[in-house]
């Protein structure tokens, strides 16, 4: 079993998604040294060819990071490959190192490596490449009892909206007058406001108020320059019965997580709508809120600073803790910290998110402000959360699975600068899938409505087109050998993203014919913590791979 040395190798070099060249820079000086002609183009797809191949093994290169991964503490009982604390990568390093173990062996041979498939596809729709081989087999499915024709495709929409603090109710908390760690004071400028609220004896009823119409553009220079402002605090008379405002900490943490595509369908509790939920079914207004890793994850955790009325008591999967005035203000601090986690959110930059974007995306630019002008009303953001979808919206009765879905992934609260400037800044990232074209339509269409009801901007970043099932003598050569060792193997679809399609797609370009399937090893718990690989099940593929090549050189 080579191929487990090389999965060691492979773990031992990070290779998140956006940041894995030191692992493609590997994988073209192995593929050099095994007699290979091997390059690396601008988008870091290696391509490597030996001899006459008839097949071109192809798999990608990063991973979804999520624990403490890009650090990856292997573990291996005997069946099982898995990880402590962090996803194992098996998607799709398992793949990378079994085709390392086939290019030891085989003379003529085609490897395609493909760069940041978990965030788009990127490596593929941007592979300029030709592929010589007349067929394509991607090792990134993960059931050993199946042949994959087609896929789902994917649209990734990011939704923004800015308020100002007082429009969530948020000037009681930034007040400096209240505490010597006021606000974002505790983000940007501790230290210059220690004697701030020294002799201050607050009773004003409407604090709040007069804290938002003080300016037409609100009292910015209370919240972040204190030092400007020391005295009067020093000698202010406020009484506040919001002072005395119900703060809690909502947490939804440790869940089952798992694929959007491929775990959509068994109903996994997502943390971001669990949190949604209690919080409306409780009358909780969120202030500021974080939740998700990655886009085609299913969340396994989120975290809410929220006021309330009356008392939150912990229920379900949700815990609620009481919060004083300075520990609201540090979990507000919290969860505006851009190193809360190690998040990949949607690259501003790229050609196919500033293509569709309708406002910049800058999140302090004027055109943003301009355009997020809806008044805001208690739980607004909440509700937000609550009507956009999740989970399985379409079945397909043919194949059996999902037709289309939608993953609420990522939330966040970020304030848009260090100065008297700053607003604060929600975003919210959704992932759907169909193997309609016409269905990720009429989803795009649903969220700019609703988006635009709410207030929000919506923005839609790289996206990939449905691989539509095709059957082909190439597959069934697949399916036989595969049968060989799982009897029951069938072909089938799958509701999640390979890049057979979109390699398919660009070669017709050019005006030459690749089939294409996909198989893999058993692997559960893909994107999570709980990722596990068999080792019997990989067994198997190395042994397909290498019966289809012995059949085709026989040829």
């Amino acid at each position: 079993m080579r191929f487990l040395g090389y999965f060691e190798q492979i773990c031992s070099i990070p290779h998140c998604s956006y940041q894995a060249q030191k692992l493609g820079e590997f994988l073209l000086e192995f593929s050099k040294s095994r007699g290979f002609e091997a390059k690396i183009d601008e988008s870091f797809n290696i391509h490597a060819i030996k001899g006459k191949p008839k097949i071109c093994l192809q798999a990608h290169y990063d991973m979804v990071c999520v624990g403490e991964a890009p650090k990856i503490e292997l573990e291996n009982d005997g069946e099982f490959l898995s990880a402590k604390n962090s996803t194992l990568g098996a998607d799709n390093g398992i793949g990378l190192a079994i085709i390392m173990d086939i290019m030891d062996e085989v003379q003529d041979l085609e490897v395609l490596f493909t760069s940041d498939e978990e965030v788009g596809l990127i490596g593929a729709n941007a592979f300029a490449g030709e592929i010589c081989a007349p067929a394509l087999l991607n090792l990134d499915s993960e059931d050993d009892n199946e042949v994959i024709i087609g896929c789902a495709g994917g649209l990734l929409a990011e939704f923004r909206r800015e308020f100002e603090p007082c429009e969530l109710g948020l000037g009681e908390l930034f007040s400096s007058s209240v505490s010597e760690h006021f606000g974002t004071g505790l983000l940007f400028n501790e230290g210059s406001h220690s004697t701030s609220a020294e002799n201050s004896t607050q009773n004003n009823s409407n604090l709040n108020a007069d804290y938002c119409e003080s300016s037409g553009h609100l009292s910015t220079g209370l919240l972040f320059n204190e030092s400007s402002h020391s005295t009067s605090a020093k000698n202010s008379t406020q009484n506040s019965s919001n002072l005395n405002a119900n703060y809690y900490e909502l947490s939804c943490e440790g869940l089952e997580g798992g694929h959007s595509g491929m775990q959509i369908a068994k109903n996994i509790p997502n943390a971001i709508k669990e949190l949604a939920h209690f919080a409306k079914n409780h009358g909780a207004n969120i202030l500021a809120i974080s939740g998700g890793d990655r886009d085609n994850a299913i969340p396994t955790w989120a975290k809410a600073l929220v006021s309330a009325s009356s008392k939150l008591q912990s229920k379900g999967l949700v815990k609620a803790k009481k919060l004083d005035l300075l520990g609201a203000k540090e979990l507000f601090a919290k969860l505006c910290d851009d190193d809360l986690k190690n998040t990949i959110i949607m690259k501003a930059n790229s050609a196919d998110f500033t293509k569709n974007s309708k406002i910049p995306m800058k999140a302090n630019s004027a055109d943003f402000a301009r355009n997020s002008r809806i008044p805001m009303k208690a739980n607004s953001l909440n509700d937000f959360l609550l009507a956009l979808p999740h989970g399985v919206l379409g079945w397909d009765e043919g194949l059996g699975l999902p037709k289309t879905s939608a993953n609420l992934a990522i939330v966040r609260t970020r304030l848009t600068s260090k100065d008297e400037n700053a607003r604060i800044a929600f975003s919210v990232q959704i992932y759907a899938r169909s193997s309609s074209q016409a269905e990720l339509a009429k989803l795009k269409n649903s969220y700019e409505a609703i988006s635009e009801l709410a207030g929000f901007k919506s923005s839609f970043g790289p996206s990939s087109l449905p691989w539509e099932p095709e059957q082909s003598e190439f597959a069934t050569s697949v399916l036989n050998a595969l049968q060989k060792y799982r009897p029951d193997a069938k072909i089938t679809a799958i509701h999640a993203g390979l890049e057979c399609g979109c390699l398919s797609a660009k070669m017709k370009q050019k005006g030459k014919k690749l089939v294409a399937c996909s198989i893999g090893p058993n692997i559960s718990g893909a994107h999570t913590i709980n990722e596990r690989c068999e080792i019997k099940s990989a067994q198997i593929i190395a042994q397909v791979l290498r019966d289809l090549l012995k059949n085709s050189q026989g040829a």
